[in-house]
């Protein structure tokens, strides 16, 4: 497990130099691979190597879930200082003391949901970002396993999990961080140019513009009796 959580904070304190690694090794392997002579000495070195190096998806969710778990004690610890606060300003039985419990309980209750259903979301959300590197890796013509490679760099980015130790910002900073190391991703691992890495960022956002464009046509369509 600390080796485990070295690598993933190596590749959280070093994302381009471990994305630059990750593809140097799979250009090795496939040397290792054409090559006939040493064949099987050379497969052990570069497995040996290829452990030393990043994190795996699943590593990355264990050790994820670890910061999320840890974001959540502290924050469960502000919401009822929070709740303290205001129960100490408050009237007793008001629907203001009333509605303060309710939202206090509901934030409690969503903050549970959202440890104990993490990597599901991880999994969905890492596995979007694997497909849509997948199809711009066939869209631009790129050599190699492009789901291999993908899962490479969302692994690596998911490492910005890290920034959840920090209080009340850090999960802005996680979500920026994220995006920063995805693109770093897809420049360092994949030799994607800026405007290739910046069109697959933005593209979920053309999705969600696309999806609004469509319910809006279909809103307008019922609408006007057709």
């Amino acid at each position: 497990m600390n080796e485990i959580l070295n690598n993933y904070l190596h590749s959280f304190l070093h994302p381009w130099h471990t994305q630059e690694l990750l593809r140097s090794k799979r250009n090795y392997n496939s040397e290792v691979e054409s090559s006939s002579q040493l064949e099987l000495v050379e497969k052990r070195e570069s497995k040996h190597i290829s452990d030393e190096v990043g994190v795996s998806f699943e590593q990355s969710l264990i050790v994820s879930w670890m910061f999320v778990i840890f974001n959540a004690i502290y924050s469960l610890i502000g919401i009822f200082m929070g709740v303290h606060l205001f129960e100490s300003f408050s009237v007793s039985n008001t629907f203001i003391s009333y509605s303060q419990s309710l939202i206090g309980f509901t934030s409690i209750f969503f903050l549970i949901l959202k440890v104990v259903f993490f990597p599901l979301f991880f999994w969905f959300y890492g596995k979007f970002w694997v497909n849509l590197i997948k199809i711009f890796s066939g869209l631009f013509e790129k050599e190699g396993d492009a789901e291999v490679i993908g899962l490479e760099i969302v692994s690596q980015a998911f490492t910005s999990h890290t920034l959840l130790v920090i209080p009340i910002v850090g999960l802005l900073l996680h979500r920026v961080i994220n995006l920063v190391y995805l693109f770093g991703g897809l420049r360092k691992n994949l030799d994607f140019s800026v405007m290739q890495a910046t069109l697959v960022l933005l593209c979920p956002i053309f999705l969600v513009l696309f999806s609004v464009f469509l319910m809006t046509v279909s809103v307008g369509m019922m609408l006007s009796g057709f």
